[in-house]
């Protein structure tokens, strides 16, 4: 029974009338014979479930069995061995002061080594110093570790500013979203014996001054948000209990996250507490030094993830949509400044820093493509395929805005890490057949590379360019397609594709980043493969509104696009459909598993790496939770209906020849967590279709690391060219 038809096409969100009136027959829809076929598969859900467990270390063990006999394996693990151990990744480079400091990992030491360094006249680092060696530590200490420098705000706000010499840095168990904090020197290089120190859990926290620390943890029965984060935020005193710490705020149980971050430095620091109420309403607050918490005065509605940075005065947001603001209307996309100490009314603490034009996009939703300084903002603005940094200082009127530098068409502009204590800025170019370059930004512009990455592979073989496809409503679709430069006409090309299309995330050009499965893809374009990644709904490459055009009851917007794109190179005579696969990661993991069962014709393989599966259960594992915003909330019987119609455990039926599936995932995994990748491969195989497992006991939710696991991805890259590049009848 179809209760919208045209659902799937439509762009109006139906009303509330169509909901309720819906609601009766959905209900009875849910209850029928796609949903009862599944129900048996629950018990899977349970990540550490004995049964469970067993099952899914049986499938492991035929899947590593069955493709590494295959006659390619042996030559592609030689061949992705021998592309690790000849150049390492450029590693993030963080700021902190006089002092930098990186996590560098490479074939010998795939879980890094911690590097400080101290800084030349001209800002770039000098000689590096290993402090910790992770890998070593594992070893010590008989714990899987995954160290964290990134994630919420940076290192920076880890440690005690302005000197920088004490973090607390994060130690993640086997790799998940749970961490371990323990206070490290620097200067000396080594923990501090007796320092600060939290067990493992979901934390969230900022170093305020030498005593002070607000935290958010899952720490016993401390209150926690519907995506199992701390929800309790605390002061948290040197010499005191983390786990009894007085409770500064609190947010409802039903937000989705909260993040902690602060503004200015020492005894006058105040902490930013971000309420992430559902991933598009936010709430910002400043807790002073005696605990008081103040609300902002700022729209709502803004862009993920709220607040997105600070300079030593400034909160700084995004605009998800259009707001009146100290009696001025400001379009959706501006990026303001909220003012903590300007002495004029709250209300009119607010200015806007930059108001895109037409045809212009500052992007924050992806890989830090905004810092604040200690006073200025710099930003990244997308012109087409240019993008321009550009530098926003604050002035008696407003803000000053100028450019800075302009990187080439295709090349991405993102920034490691800034420091709020100077006007400094790591900035990173890069671009499919670019390797990385890191320059310095300082107050008179911007300095040449003080390092390069080495390139992986010659890429004189190889082009990359830009392409349209029309989806089904219409819509045009960008796509980059990186190929083979000398390709005969009507000669088809083995094609892979990958997207992700969800939560405003755009994936940027990146230089066999992870999106691209790192070095593994050398090993595709080695054999004359091909890989198109297009721009499709749900992310953030035309602004909030693209976005919002596949989110809920329009995701079939993400794959319409996703397919329109495959359909053009089909068109085309680029690739034939089985020599196309398509791979994604998480939500590009829902992705490739859906677009591969709705369309079975149009692939030959896919890869779902970490993906969602059950789309009327995502709420009950890992942090799924949280994204009943994003996605529909399952338990509202006309939305379960939408998210039935796509979600790949339902729609997988008898009949069918679908494309064989490789589903990749780990134990650990705790955002998304191990149960939908179990239960898909269950149900094709129950089908009869075939699906391989791969589940690795850590790695989270980062598991496909070929740095880390280059025995998985070799499986993965076996399959893939097995699959899609032998020679067919």
């Amino acid at each position: 029974m179809t209760l919208f038809p045209r659902l799937k096409y439509m762009n109006a969100k139906p009303s509330l009338t169509q909901l309720k009136l819906a609601s009766a027959a959905a209900i009875l829809c849910i209850a029928g014979s796609a949903v009862a076929q599944v129900d048996h598969l629950q018990w899977m859900e349970s990540p550490t479930d004995p049964k469970a467990l067993a099952w899914a270390r049986q499938q492991t063990e035929a899947t590593t069995a069955a493709l590494s006999k295959k006659a390619i394996f042996q030559p592609v693990m030689s061949e992705l061995r021998t592309a690790l151990q000849a150049g390492a990744p450029l590693a993030e480079v963080l700021l902190l002061g006089q002092r930098a400091v990186r996590l560098q990992k490479d074939a010998v030491h795939p879980h890094g080594q911690l590097q400080v360094a101290e800084r030349s006249k001209d800002g770039s680092p000098a000689a590096w110093k290993t402090v910790l060696d992770v890998d070593d530590l594992r070893r010590k200490e008989g714990k899987a570790y995954d160290l964290r420098l990134q994630g919420f705000g940076g290192l920076a706000k880890a440690c005690l500013a302005p000197q920088y010499r004490y973090c607390l840095i994060s130690l993640a168990p086997e790799g998940g979203d749970e961490s371990e904090l323990r206070e490290f020197d620097f200067v000396a290089g080594k923990f501090v014996d007796g320092g600060l120190a939290v067990p493992a859990s979901r934390t969230q926290f900022v170093w305020l001054d030498e005593e002070r620390i607000l935290i958010a943890h899952t720490l016993g029965d401390s209150p926690r948000t519907s995506a199992g984060w701390g929800a309790a935020v605390r002061m948290w005193h040197r010499g005191k209990p983390v786990a009894t710490a007085p409770v500064v705020y609190q947010a409802p149980a039903s937000d989705a996250l909260v993040t902690i971050d602060r503004v200015g430095e020492g005894s006058g620091a105040l902490g930013v507490i971000n309420r992430v109420i559902d991933y598009s309403t936010f709430e910002i607050l400043t807790v002073a030094p005696s605990g008081t918490t103040t609300r902002l005065e700022l729209p709502k509605k803004l862009k993920s993830f709220g607040a997105l940075a600070t300079t030593h005065r400034h909160v700084i947001v995004q605009l998800a949509e259009p707001a009146d603001i100290n009696g001025k209307t400001y379009p959706a996309e501006t990026v303001l400044g909220y003012d903590t100490e300007a002495v004029t009314p709250a209300a009119q603490r607010v200015q806007a820093i930059a108001v895109p034009k037409d045809g212009e996009y500052v992007d924050v939703a992806t890989g830090n493509p905004l810092a604040g300084l200690r006073s200025d903002v710099v930003f990244t603005v997308k012109r087409g395929l240019q993008k321009t940094v550009q530098v926003a200082s604050p002035a008696t009127n407003g803000w000053k805005v100028r450019d800075m530098f302009t990187a080439p068409p295709g090349v991405t502009v993102t920034f490691d890490s800034s420091d709020a204590s100077t006007q400094e800025a790591v900035l990173r170019t890069q671009g499919y057949l670019a390797p990385a370059e890191l320059r310095l930004l300082r107050s008179g512009g911007v300095t040449g590379a003080f390092v390069a990455e080495p390139s992986a592979f010659n890429a004189s073989s190889m082009e990359v360019e830009s392409r349209q496809a029309r989806s089904q409503d219409g819509t045009m679709i960008d796509y980059y397609l990186i190929r083979p430069r000398n390709i005969k006409p009507g000669q088809s090309t083995p094609t892979l594709m990958t997207g992700y299309g969800a939560f405003g995330i755009t994936l940027p050009p990146g230089y066999f980043d992870f999106v691209m499965g790192g070095k593994a893809a050398k090993l595709w374009f080695a054999r004359g493969g091909a890989l198109a990644i297009p721009a499709i709904r749900g992310g953030g490459e035309r602004g909030e509104q693209w976005h919002r055009a596949a989110m809920r009851e329009h995701r079939q917007n993400s794959y319409d696009d996703f397919i329109a794109v495959a359909e053009d190179l089909v068109k085309r005579g680029f690739a034939r459909p089985e020599q196309m696969g398509i791979f994604g990661t998480s939500n590009g993991g829902l992705l490739a598993a859906t677009i591969g069962l709705q369309r079975p014709d149009l692939f030959g393989a896919v890869v779902s790496d970490v993906p969602l599966i059950d789309m009327l259960r995502f709420p009950k594992m890992g942090m799924g939770g949280a994204w009943t915003d994003e996605y529909g909330d399952p338990s509202v019987p006309a939305m379960a209906q939408v998210l039935q119609s796509y979600s790949p455990l339902h729609i997988a039926k008898t009949g069918v020849q679908y494309p064989p599936f490789l589903v990749t995932v780990a134990t650990s995994d705790n955002r998304v967590g191990p149960g939908h990748a179990r239960k898909m491969v269950a149900r094709l195989q129950e089908l009869g279709s075939q699906a391989y497992l791969y589940e690795d006991a850590d790695g989270g939710h980062g598991v496909s690391d070929p740095l880390a696991r280059p025995d998985l991805m070799a499986l993965r890259m076996t399959f893939l060219i097995d699959t899609l590049m032998a020679t067919k009848p």
